[in-house]
């Protein structure tokens, strides 16, 4: 059987669709067999009465749609069984090592949307295609149909663990792809204004938590509010055609820039400049004259940083202005930037054994935060038991254990903690085996470097 891609299960999912739903399936021909025994199974999924004037026709439901592709040959093919890969929507969501909340969704082709109460409690999950829409097995009455994306339908995303992520112009090792060219171009850019490794870091970490690095990038609500993809908006924006651009409230390009007087000044400019407002050297350039002219503080922060949380938190706080700019944002976009800067500026907080990665990232974060802030904290530790230690849910040893960690690995704490029975749990991030780690590692076991 070949490959499994994003790009492929995109096109099973469409060549579904306006086929029947069938609850317990994953793309068998509907017959009085199968009726009979689905029956069976799930009495009370099989009440309606036109299930037999569906005899013929391909049949999934919602997890039984990914599964179908991934035993096909074809969307036609008849599917073949592996018991390995039988999860329900929950079981999909807890396999996949990529994902996370619905807010922060990259709208990457062929990556799973959940809708549920909790990770433990997926009721339901459909394959966005990339368009704008998603590709859903939803019920026995609607079947397999395209719907507009709207985050408010969903609550969680995941790239499917059994499928190869094909979309190389959609992620980086954060989980979202940015050319690896576009990147380092903003970094470079970025790096001969501001001259300083951390204020470059902490400034792209944010970035990439607005807009994955990708300067044409629609604020996701807006793009089924406004029934527009990502280019079709930038090039109604170029061609006049759109002429709210400024007053829409939408969020968009690198820094999300929202406000219509700060909207107004990126369009001007880009008229100005005779190029798109989704071109990646204006925003670039717009973005570093803005911070001139009406941010002087964080430019002089930037510039004068002294470690990547310092840059991270003036840019969050000052420039950004989320409606959340508590600890648990503030950790995630600093490890965002030290990823930037481990890269780019030659330190890594990987296994001292081991060189920085630069192929895909997966990630795995406490849930427990950590409750407490000392900036004199903060720095690279290495692990110094002969035994290693373990990276925890929370802090204690009676929390679960997310990894454990060999002698000598360096990890990163950017101030934060929790203490229990007297001893500081420190938060820590550390890429290992390439999986990047959020979590708590006992201080006693860490020595600071």
């Amino acid at each position: 059987m070949a490959t499994k891609t994003n790009a492929g299960l995109v096109a099973y999912a469409k060549a579904q669709v306006g086929l029947p739903y069938w609850y317990g399936t994953y793309g068998q021909t509907a017959n009085a067999s199968l009726l009979s025994a689905k029956k069976k199974q799930y009495p009370d999924y099989y009440t309606a009465d036109d299930f037999k004037s569906q005899y013929g026709k391909r049949v999934h439901d919602c997890s039984g749609l990914i599964k179908g592709y991934l035993w096909s040959d074809s969307a036609t093919s008849t599917p073949t069984y592996k018991s390995s890969q039988d999860k329900s929507a929950t079981g999909l969501y807890t396999a996949a090592t990529m994902k996370d909340k619905i807010s922060t969704f990259p709208k990457t082709a062929g990556l799973l949307v959940f809708r549920g109460t909790s990770t433990s409690n997926i009721t339901h999950v459909g394959v966005y295609g990339g368009d704008g829409y998603v590709y859903e097995a939803k019920n026995h009455a609607s079947g397999v149909c395209k719907t507009a994306y709207k985050q408010s339908d969903w609550n969680y995303w995941a790239q499917c663990s059994y499928i190869t992520d094909d979309t190389a112009a959609d992620a980086t090792s954060l989980a979202v792809q940015t050319t690896a060219a576009d990147e380092k171009t903003i970094w470079d850019y970025l790096y001969g204004k501001i001259g300083n490794a951390y204020g470059v870091a902490g400034l792209m970490g944010n970035l990439y938590a607005e807009s994955a690095l990708i300067a044409n990038n629609l604020e996701n609500t807006y793009n089924t509010k406004l029934g527009m993809t990502d280019k079709e908006y930038t090039d109604a924006v170029d061609s006049g055609s759109y002429t709210a651009f400024s007053s829409d409230s939408a969020g968009y390009g690198l820094a999300q820039w929202t406000y219509s007087t700060r909207k107004k000044a990126l369009l001007e400019y880009a008229v100005a400049q005779k190029a798109s407002v989704g071109s990646l050297s204006m925003q670039l350039a717009f973005l570093y004259k803005e911070m001139s002219e009406s941010y002087g503080a964080v430019l002089d922060t930037l510039k004068n940083a002294t470690s990547v949380l310092q840059a991270s938190n003036i840019v969050l706080t000052k420039y950004e202005i989320p409606a959340d700019t508590g600890t648990s944002v503030q950790t995630k976009r600093a490890g965002y930037g030290q990823t930037y800067y481990d890269k780019y500026a030659g330190i890594s907080s990987s296994a001292s054994s081991g060189s920085t990665s630069t192929s895909t990232v997966t990630e795995k974060t406490a849930t427990d935060p950590a409750k407490s802030f000392s900036e004199s904290l903060a720095g690279t530790y290495k692990v110094s038991p002969s035994s290693g230690v373990n990276v925890r849910n929370g802090a204690g040893t009676g929390k679960s254990i997310l990894v454990a960690l060999p002698k000598d690995t360096k990890v990163q704490n950017y101030g934060y903690y929790t203490s229990a029975s007297g001893v500081k749990w420190l938060y820590i991030q550390v890429t290992y085996n390439n999986i990047k780690y959020t979590g708590f590692c006992c201080g006693t076991y860490l020595k600071k470097q």
